[in-house]
C-alpha cells in the first residue's frame, strides 16, 4: 500500500500510512522471535508483563479513536474538523500514537526477544520525525493560533 500525502504549501510528505508501519513492526517482532532465537532473553512468566503494555495500548488507541469519532474529525489524513482538547487529548496531542507504541512494546515483551525492541523504537522514530510534523503542520495551517496555544499546553507524547 503506497500513499503519497502532501499539500503544495506543506514541506512534509508521507509515503505510507501509520498502520502499514505498525504492521511491518509487528512482523519484525515475529521475525526476530523466530529467526534469532538466541536473543530470546525474556522468559515466562516475565513475558506476561507485555499484556499490561498491550492493554494500555489498546485502551489509548480505542479512547483516541472514540474521541475522534465523537467529534466527527477523521482518523485518516483528511482535513481535521476541530482541535480535540478533552479526554486523552488533554494529556497528549497524539494518544493514538502513544497507544501504538505501547502495543509494540507489549508485543516485544511477549515475544521475549531483545531484538524485537527495535520495532517500537523504529515506529517511534517514524512517527516523531515523519508523521507528527506533517500532522502538526496541517493543524497549524488549518487552525492557526488556536492550535499553537494547544501545543503550548499539551505535550506531544506524554
Amino acid at each position: 500500500m503506497s500513499v503519497l500525502l502532501s499539500c503544495p504549501h506543506m514541506k512534509h510528505k508521507i509515503i505510507l500510512i501509520p498502520p502499514v508501519y505498525l504492521l511491518l513492526c509487528l512482523l519484525g517482532t515475529m521475525v526476530a522471535r523466530l529467526l534469532v532465537p538466541s536473543m530470546n532473553w525474556i522468559g515466562y512468566p516475565f513475558t506476561l508483563a507485555g499484556l499490561v503494555f498491550l492493554a494500555a495500548g489498546v485502551y489509548l488507541v480505542a479512547g483516541a479513536h472514540r474521541s475522534l469519532t465523537r467529534h466527527a474529525t477523521p482518523v485518516t489524513f483528511a482535513p481535521s474538523t476541530c482541535i480535540i482538547e478533552e479526554g486523552l487529548y488533554q494529556h497528549s496531542r497524539n494518544p493514538m500514537y502513544v497507544g501504538f507504541v505501547l502495543l509494540l512494546i507489549g508485543c516485544s515483551i511477549l515475544s521475549g526477544n531483545i531484538l524485537s525492541f527495535l520495532s517500537p523504537l523504529f515506529f517511534f522514530v517514524i512517527l516523531h520525525w515523519m508523521f507528527i510534523p506533517y500532522e502538526e503542520e496541517k493543524m497549524e495551517n488549518t487552525f492557526g493560533e488556536n492550535y499553537l496555544e494547544y501545543k503550548k499546553r499539551v505535550r506531544r507524547w506524554l
